[in-house]
């Protein structure tokens, strides 16, 4: 058994029908609209853009941080990590002109003093006599903020996964 019986339906006047008409044409019209698509090229050129300055910050970020203990340094003789390191520390209060204040400086002299050699895994107590070559050097900062001089490139920092010392 139905409801729907269409000689029985009710006939609706004119005006009635010619609104529900001009109703359902207008619902249709405004949900057959596909929304506007942006092109492909613009939205690869907006995730670009956002991925290339987001890089750039974190790179201006991470990539130079201040030195923040300012009372020891290390100097190594390779670019390395585990390689060998000698820590130079001046006597001195927090804040007072004893702190080191150049640790690339001090590493150059004792390179160029002869204590330090570049690949040697030892450190020489008595200095040359005879001025010796300096390498590049490079500073970046260690785990606990103390200054790490290390001979090597301008990358050497990052191919070490540390962060180069902020230039002051």
């Amino acid at each position: 058994m139905t409801y729907f019986h269409p000689e029985r339906m009710p006939v609706l006047p004119a005006r009635r029908r010619k609104a529900a008409r001009l109703q359902l044409e207008e619902l249709v019209r405004r949900t057959a609209k596909t929304p506007k698509r942006r092109p492909p090229v613009i939205v690869a050129a907006v995730i670009a853009i956002v991925l290339v300055s987001s890089g750039a910050a974190m790179f201006a970020v991470g990539a130079h941080q201040p030195v923040t203990n300012e009372n020891t340094a290390r100097c190594f003789t390779s670019a390395s990590v585990s390689g060998y390191a000698t820590d130079i520390a001046v006597a001195g209060k927090r804040a007072s002109s004893g702190q080191i204040q150049n640790a690339r400086a001090i590493c150059a002299d004792l390179y160029s003093d002869g204590h330090l050699k570049k690949g040697v895994r030892r450190e020489f107590p008595r200095a040359s006599k005879v001025k010796q070559p300096v390498p590049h050097l490079v500073v970046c900062i260690w785990s606990d903020g103390t200054a790490a001089v290390f001979p090597g490139p301008q990358g050497t920092c990052a191919s070490l996964d540390l962060p180069a010392a902020a230039r002051r």
